[in-house]
């Protein structure tokens, strides 16, 4: 098997492959699997995910079993890599391999000799990682089942300073050890995985600085996200992957390389796995790798000190599925139906090149990018579908630029051409002044800023009411006065709080308040009609829902790679929907009822709106499962 990523798609001998699998460590030996070696075991479990219809195992790679003094390198050890992974191709998996595993299960299972040194800037060190990652490599010679090396899962957190590294440090890194992993295995595919702090906190680990790597590998989980996520079952946990993978998207190829819940019943977990796969699939991941196998049975380390580690497995102890598994395997079957087809969504959804920055200074407000969560999530229930993009956002119709704390003369020419050439740009503002875009975009000036809020308490346009928790976003009102903008929506003292202004051929809308932001607290998401807020700029733009609903919690994707008439439902409430679905963007208006129950999805075809030229509506062909 040759893997290679082609026009932005992961492809297996030429053609389109989707990874569907699990992160594996065996029941017994746990993070032993090197040490406590049981080819038995492992041969019994590939050909178990095999049957399962999997096509892909992850396998953890822990540094310090396969060199465990410097420069020792245990060649009894790389013969059980090899061995796994020719046993994973004997059951036919690919595999995953993370090479530098020193973080795991919220414990540091380090070097006993690196003593608390630097990965990215120690020099013995570097060289170091860098002949180990030769020595894997040649150990891999001729496996044609090697799908991807991850450098490091969730790296960061093997050393607290991390968090604090320049981005020009950590890409070096990246680079060299794809660099020392390729001159053994050319074209081999590299990443690095991390957690949701890679795009939701200021870590100089994430997708967007990730230019030495083929994938962008990412994953997160509900309980520890930014994002005020209310629980496993909410709206917003299923969403938290899918919106990772769109965001990684915005950089490269993105791939979910651990997805699963922790601190639930089989139920919770078992409906959050299968809203929260099909729906990452929906958004483009390059494919889903589930955590993990097997309930472990090992007592060593790290479950002496963190034994609820042992109990989130698809399978129990004794073996048996637990529903989750059920769920996993109907999406990952469908996975090739559930891909997004070619072609750009309406919206896009513009990144701030600071967005992801904490300067840690008075003159800053924080990470801007749960405010683009936010703003992605106002998108889906609205059901308007949205490409998240970092550079040039020209040519797109509505461009949105949500809650903004810093922005900088990049932004603002990128944001000022997209105007220029047609498109209606929305641009919220969070930071009065490092985040006003302008008087020549905004169509006002600044007046001054008042910490008097309750005459801007909320925005007013026409019938349409949204309360600002100016407090609840960290930042301070500003007043405004019109220049050459039109005034939408009005504080309840009168003054500007939402303005249209005329760019070239386009517009700017411009909001005066962090809309976006100040959304950011538990349950106030889904207690209002937010969204209404997008549907009507939306409407300046011209544009409306292709697909529509009125179900603001069923994500609407048009467009799959494998049926283009299909539509993909996910159900992200908790509770069943009776969803009336409504084709009115193109062609005479048509519509469809479909049952969905809490955390469910389906594939719809749409219908033909011709009497007689339709299938009768029975449950098989609304569900794909």
């Amino acid at each position: 098997m040759t893997f290679e990523i082609r026009d932005g798609e992961l492809r297996r001998d030429g053609e389109p492959f989707v990874v569907a699998g699990v992160d594996y460590h065996p029941s017994a030996a746990g993070c032993r699997i090197w040490t406590d070696w049981d080819p038995a075991a492992l041969r019994r479990d590939f050909r178990a995910m095999a049957g399962s219809g999997l096509n892909t195992v992850r396998l953890f790679l822990f540094w310090r079993d396969f060199e465990p003094a410097a420069g020792q390198h245990d060649p009894v050890v790389f013969d059980r890599l090899r061995t796994a992974v020719d046993l994973a191709a004997e059951a036919g998996l690919a595999c995953v391999l993370s090479l530098l595993t020193i973080w795991m299960n919220g414990q540091r299972l380090d070097l006993p000799w690196r003593r608390g040194r630097s990965l990215w800037d120690d020099e013995e060190l570097l060289d170091r990682q860098r002949a180990y990652a030769r020595r894997v490599a040649v150990a891999l010679r001729g496996a044609d089942n090697v799908l991807a090396v991850d450098l490091g899962d969730e790296i960061a957190n093997v050393d607290p300073r991390a968090a604090g590294l320049p981005r020009d440090t950590v890409a070096a890194w990246q680079t060299g050890l794809a660099e020392a992993l390729r001159e053994q295995l050319p074209g081999l595919l590299v990443t690095q995985a991390n957690d949701a702090s890679g795009v939701l906190g200021a870590a100089p680990f994430g997708p967007d600085n990730a230019a030495g790597l083929d994938f962008v590998a990412v994953h997160g989980f509900p309980t520890w996200a930014p994002g005020s996520i209310e629980s496993t079952s909410s709206y917003k946990a299923t969403n938290l992957v899918p919106f990772l993978v769109r965001y990684a998207r915005a950089y490269g190829v993105p791939l979910v390389d651990e997805l699963a819940s922790y601190g639930t019943d089989e139920a919770t977990a078992a409906a959050y796995l299968r809203a929260a796969t099909a729906s990452a699939l929906g958004n483009g991941a390059a494919g889903v790798l589930a955590w993990c196998w097997q309930d472990i049975a090992s007592t060593e380390e790290p479950y002496q000190q963190r034994p609820g580690e042992r109990f989130v497995g698809l399978h129990r102890l004794d073996g048996t599925p637990r529903p989750a598994m059920t769920g996993l395997r109907e999406a990952l079957r469908a996975a090739p139906r559930l891909r997004p087809g070619p072609g750009r969504a309406p919206v896009a959804l513009y990144l701030p090149e600071r967005a992801r920055v904490d300067g840690h200074s008075y003159l800053d407000t924080g990470v801007g990018t749960v405010a683009t969560f936010y703003a992605y999530l106002l998108l889906k229930r609205a059901h308007l579908d949205v490409d998240v993009v970092a550079g040039d956002p020209t040519g797109y119709p509505l461009v949105l630029c949500p809650s903004v704390g810093h922005v900088t003369l990049s932004d603002l020419d990128r944001l000022g051409r997209a105007a220029r050439h047609g498109a209606t740009v929305y641009y919220s503002m969070a930071d009065h002044l490092h985040g006003f875009p302008g008087s020549e975009l905004a169509g006002a000036d600044l007046v001054d800023y008042t910490l008097l809020a309750a005459g801007h308490d909320r925005i007013e346009w026409d019938a349409d009411r949204w309360p600002i928790d100016w407090a609840g976003a960290g930042v301070r009102p500003s007043v405004l006065a019109a220049t050459t903008g039109q005034v939408l929506g009005r504080y309840p003292d009168g003054t500007p709080a939402l303005l249209r202004n005329p760019v070239g051929a386009g517009q700017v809308v411009f909001c005066a308040a962090p809309f976006e932001r100040q959304l950011d607290v538990p349950g106030r998401l889904t207690a209002a009609a937010w969204e209404g807020l997008y549907r009507r700029v939306a409407a300046l733009a011209g544009i409306v829902a292709e697909v529509d609903c009125a179900e603001p919690d069923v994500e609407i994707l048009p467009g799959r790679a494998g049926v283009p008439g299909e539509v993909l439902l996910v159900n992200h409430a908790s509770t069943g929907r009776l969803v009336h679905l409504r084709w009115r963007a193109t062609g005479p208006p048509v519509g469809c009822q479909v049952l969905l129950d809490g955390k469910d999805w389906r594939l719809v075809t749409r219908p033909s709106g011709r009497p007689g030229h339709d299938p009768p509506p029975r449950p098989d062909h609304l569900s794909s499962h």
